[in-house]
């Protein structure tokens, strides 16, 4: 299609989506697309595997901060650094499944340092002291640009602190690997850490510094004082480990599932499911989101009809004292679903995307157009409705994510091509930085 047509129909479309907002006393809020990154692998391209479902999907994950946007990219085994207008300024590559990228002009004697730097893969990926810093370029009125050589084998998340730090987890060589017999899962993530001018430094794991594989990592962050939490997911439960600024274990706060806080009278029953764990940015604390479904009893029968969602919760939980504070009640999505036989309303749990450094709360939910998004305020539950705007092409594949000073960023990939948007939710909650 033409371009030109495209956009056309683009605006067109947007202006429907927010006319129908509008009529139900929503507001869309808007897009802008920074920039836009084609498939291949060269040093400016993604590899999504599995858009068509057939490998299990693609897992490239996005970060932003400070206007920069870091790209995890499991599917060529690399990270991307660039700008809001896409220039790249870095690439931490694995050079078996990556070509040289072009503006890298390595120094005398770096090939042996990439050769030796990949037949590393057991000892640097499982916690060897390996440099991983590659070649740099710096042309005139432009950032100097990084190419870093690292066996990589699935880079799936990353963070940046404050001091330009680099986290990315990945996974030690299988023959590093460990059991946990108790839990019956895998211990092979590690979190790896890049100085900010691309030297790797080492890896962490459960214990600190070169320690055991963690069990699957759901999410890594960093805080205002530069310190890393990891939050892992095993079969009966989370782990959630905190970090200072140096890799020292702090605290290692192990969640059952079947001993979650209930805001329920006691005796009573329901079915808590924990959906996300995050850190507060600024202090030692943990939010727990929490859905609970209760039983649904045959007012003729009597008999038991199935669970059905009833609400959801935010817990937070005073890392220094081990206590939970007052439960937070979410709102709940409510929708309306229509067929031959007429409509239904029904309610859901909205899936927390993130808190922000104030306390905002992101909520979200795909509905018809693109996301529904719920910002509730945790201290004065104040709470704000949007949509965001998402075509039905690019919903093959998304990754949002929430800086902490609340914008909203987002991967969307159609089968042509992946853009990377956002949204200034933070106008919202007087964030925007003058």
């Amino acid at each position: 299609m033409n371009p030109t047509l495209r956009r056309a129909l683009f605006i067109a479309l947007l202006a429907i989506v927010a006319s129908a907002c509008s009529r139900e006393g929503l507001a869309s809020v808007e897009r802008e697309k920074l920039f836009t990154l084609t498939y291949g692998r060269f040093e400016n391209e993604i590899d999504l595997f599995g858009l068509d479902g057939s490998q299990g999907g693609p897992d490239t994950q996005l970060f932003m901060k400070d206007g920069m946007f870091y790209v995890a990219n499991p599917g060529s085994q690399k990270v991307l650094q660039l700008t809001s207008f896409g220039d790249l300024l870095s690439v931490y590559y694995n050079p078996d499944t990556n070509p040289v990228p072009s503006f890298a002009r390595p120094p005398e004697g770096a090939e042996d340092s990439v050769q030796a730097t990949s037949g590393a893969q057991g000892d640097a990926a499982a916690g060897g002291t390996q440099s991983g810093q590659g070649s740099q370029d710096s042309a005139a009125g432009t950032a100097t640009r990084k190419a870093v050589p690292y066996p990589f084998s699935k880079p799936a998340l990353v963070t940046v602190d404050s001091t330009k730090r680099l986290f990315v987890v990945d996974r030690v060589p299988d023959d590093r690997a460990e059991y946990d017999n108790n839990e019956q899962v895998a211990l092979r993530d590690v979190v790896l850490r890049f100085a900010s001018d691309g030297r790797f430094v080492d890896y962490l794991g459960q214990e600190g510094t070169g320690g055991t594989p963690f069990p699957p990592i759901s999410n890594v962050y960093s805080t205002a004082s530069n310190e890393l939490v990891v939050v892992s997911r095993t079969q009966t439960g989370a782990r959630a480990f905190w970090f200072d600024a140096d890799g020292n274990l702090l605290y290692r706060v192990p969640f059952s599932f079947r001993e979650l806080p209930s805001p329920y009278a006691k005796g009573s029953v329901s079915m808590p499911s924990l959906e996300r764990i995050v850190p507060d940015y600024q202090a030692r604390r943990l939010y727990l989101k929490i859905d609970y479904y209760v039983e649904n009893i045959d007012p003729e029968t009597k008999a038991n009809a199935g669970l059905s969602f009833d609400r959801s919760c935010v817990y937070p939980l005073e890392l220094e004292s081990g206590t939970y504070g007052e439960a937070i009640d979410l709102p709940a999505y409510e929708g309306v679903d229509a067929d031959k036989l007429g409509t239904m309303t029904f309610r859901k749990p909205y899936e927390l995307l993130g808190i922000t450094s104030t306390g905002w709360a992101f909520l979200i939910t795909p509905n018809e157009g693109g996301y529904a998004l719920e910002l509730m305020d945790l201290r004065a539950r104040r709470i704000q409705k949007r949509i965001l705007a998402v075509r039905e092409d690019e919903l093959a594949y998304n990754a949002l994510m929430l800086s902490n000073d609340g914008i909203i960023s987002a991967l969307l990939a159609t089968p042509y091509e992946a853009s990377v948007v956002w949204w200034r939710t933070d106008s919202l909650i007087g964030e925007i930085r003058r």
